[in-house]
């Protein structure tokens, strides 16, 4: 780090680099670009990233379809209730048929049927077979919502990190200028020694280049903020001049206070993948009962009542029609109705030779390998959770290492300096010096942004659905 003396210049110059703060701004969906809108803090741009990123839109669409289809097998399951209206019209002409035809006369034969109805029919007991497939069903709904959460997660670490490395190379910008303004320091130092002859010029020279090699560095620091800004503009899907609102400084939250196990059974009871392997288990195991299906009974269950509307012909009265002879009568039957009925199939099969003892063996090798799968996911689960609590104590460790050297490096430039400026050491002791401290700022600066992705991993590891609770600076 710069010395302290120049600390004040430093956050001077780095003040017209800051945007100013602002409150979190609510990212709706769709939403309209976010340059004519207030500027994005860290939890608008994850927001914005979940409403716009292909990947997610993707695993929610993915989602959605095969919650239509659970949907569709689930209903299954149950009784259905339809209505039906239903008109019957059958018209009859013959050329020799009927009571006149020795008249020559045809008589049209009209039948008429209007029915209305209200029906339900239930499949009881199916031997399982559709509780086989709903659950085969939900089993794809749960792969898929933990496909987007691991989506949306994964998502939500790439912006934090994206957004992170964007403050760390404002942070770049701030060192670079305040060891601009110490190489000019150190430059107008060797022109006042060289003026009283303390210098030769060679130092002038030197201090020259320093002053020249710290204006290139800044330079560069400024593009490369910019590229990472940008960046992180592309990887939300947002327009590359989107204002963002950047903290001036990087958050550090304290260490997680939880307990290791704690945090296992945490994550054991809320990683989706965790979830998804326990329902392939109770999928094999229903399986493996389906297999009996066939000796056990098939029960449907079916119900219905209407209204029936008939037009009935008459013998007497008939109407008489000069040319066309005697038209029958008609009346009209309403009768109402109801029926219930019940269908039970019984089937024992006596010869399978050897069929059945075969179907099981495969289903219970099927629920060995799901037992083995859940528990290798319940493994690898402790496994992400310790080490991500690990690299968290790891990074923390390696801040407060870093914050010191910072701060030792800090407290020997401002003693190389005044050495400097009063002869006692030579410019290139007071270069090193101020290099090194330079060096060291800017490992503090790597240290605070590793530490921040360690937490976000660990809430990863941990199973936090919330993307925006996943990147909050301020949870352990």
């Amino acid at each position: 780090m710069v010395s302290r003396w120049l600390a004040g210049v430093a956050l001077a110059a780095c003040a017209s680099f800051v945007t100013p703060s602002a409150a979190p701004a609510a990212v709706p969906a769709p939403t309209p670009s976010p340059s004519a809108a207030r500027p994005l803090d860290l939890h608008g741009a994850v927001a914005y990233a979940l409403t716009h990123d292909p990947t997610v839109l993707n695993k929610r669409a993915t989602l959605a379809q095969d919650e239509s289809i659970y949907a569709h097998d689930h209903a299954n399951e149950f009784p259905t209730l339809a209505g039906t209206l239903q008109n019957q019209i059958a018209k009859t002409n013959g050329n020799t048929a009927g009571s006149f035809s020795e008249f020559g006369l045809s008589q049209a034969q009209v039948f008429s049927q209007n029915l209305a109805q209200i029906g339900s029919t239930w499949n009881l007991y199916t031997g399982s077979s559709t509780q086989i497939q709903a659950q085969q069903a939900k089993r794809q709904v749960e792969g898929a919502r933990s496909d987007l959460k691991r989506a949306e997660q994964q998502l939500a670490s790439d912006v934090a990190a994206a957004w992170y490395n964007v403050v760390q190379q404002r942070e770049s910008i701030r060192l670079s200028q305040g060891d601009l303004s110490y190489q000019q320091q150190l430059l107008d130092a060797a022109r006042a020694q060289e003026r009283v002859g303390r210098a030769a010029g060679v130092d002038v020279l030197r201090a020259q280049v320093n002053q020249l090699r710290s204006q290139a560095t800044l330079t560069t620091a400024d593009a490369n903020e910019a590229n990472a800004r940008e960046a992180l503009a592309e990887r939300i899907g947002a327009p590359l001049d989107t204002p963002f609102a950047f903290p001036p400084s990087l958050p550090e939250p304290p260490l997680p206070q939880a307990p290791l196990d704690a945090m296992i059974a945490a994550a054991i009871g809320a990683r989706a993948d965790v979830a998804s392997a326990r329902a392939q288990v109770q999928v094999a195991q229903l399986a493996d009962a389906a297999i009996e299906t066939d000796r056990r009974p098939q029960i449907q269950l079916n119900a219905a009542f209407g209204n029936a509307e008939i037009p009935t012909t008459l013998t007497s009265p008939a109407e008489v029609i000069p040319g066309f002879g005697v038209i029958p009568a008609t009346t009209v039957n309403r009768q109402g109705f109801w029926q219930i009925g019940a269908t039970t199939t019984f089937t024992v099969p006596f010869i399978e030779y050897g069929a059945r003892r075969a179907a099981h063996r495969a289903a219970h090798a099927q629920i060995d390998a799901a037992q083995a799968t859940l528990a290798s996911t319940e493994g690898q689960v402790r496994v992400d959770v310790r080490q991500a609590l690990r690299a968290v104590e790891t990074a923390h460790a390696n801040l407060e290492t870093q914050r010191e050297a910072d701060r030792l490096g800090a407290e020997s430039t401002r003693i190389a300096q005044l050495q400097y400026a009063n002869g006692l050491i030579s410019l290139t002791d007071a270069t090193q010096a101020e290099q090194s401290a330079l060096s060291s700022a800017n490992d503090l600066v790597v240290a605070q942004v590793t530490y921040l992705n360690a937490l976000v991993h660990l809430r990863t590891a941990i199973g936090v659905a919330d993307p925006v609770t996943v990147v909050e600076p301020g949870v352990p």
